[in-house]
């Protein structure tokens, strides 16, 4: 079966939410989480946000790289994640990675963010 057709364990519908995006330069963090396909309006500017509805950060031209921090809406186990753009092939990111944790209780994004997460 493919991860796909499995429960969407960050659905909005079900509590998950984007705490947190380094960038929103173009669209809000919020729109990772949309349940519908993104649409891409032709003619409307990327600034504008009005032509954006998915995210995307701004090209990086500085080493690093661009990060979103979502809550799952239910405990679960991640069997995939989609990072692929429906609306331009031009912005295929080469790499992405994953890391999830599982933490008890509703930590604030101050403490997802800050230096006392665990990670190992």
């Amino acid at each position: 079966m493919d991860f796909t057709e499995l429960i969407d364990l960050a659905s909005e519908r079900l509590g998950g939410a984007v705490l947190f995006a380094n960038d929103e330069f173009f669209a809000p963090k919020e729109n990772l989480l949309k349940p519908s396909v993104p649409v891409f309006i032709e003619g409307n500017t990327p600034t504008s946000a009005s032509g954006m509805d998915g995210w995307e950060s701004r090209r990086r031209r500085t080493p690093g790289f661009d990060w979103c921090l979502v809550r799952l809406g239910l405990p679960g186990v991640i069997r995939g994640s989609s990072s692929i753009p429906a609306t331009s092939k031009a912005i295929i990111p080469k790499v992405c990675s994953l890391e999830a944790w599982a933490l008890e209780g509703l930590a604030t994004t101050e403490q997802l963010t800050g230096d006392s997460v665990p990670m190992d």
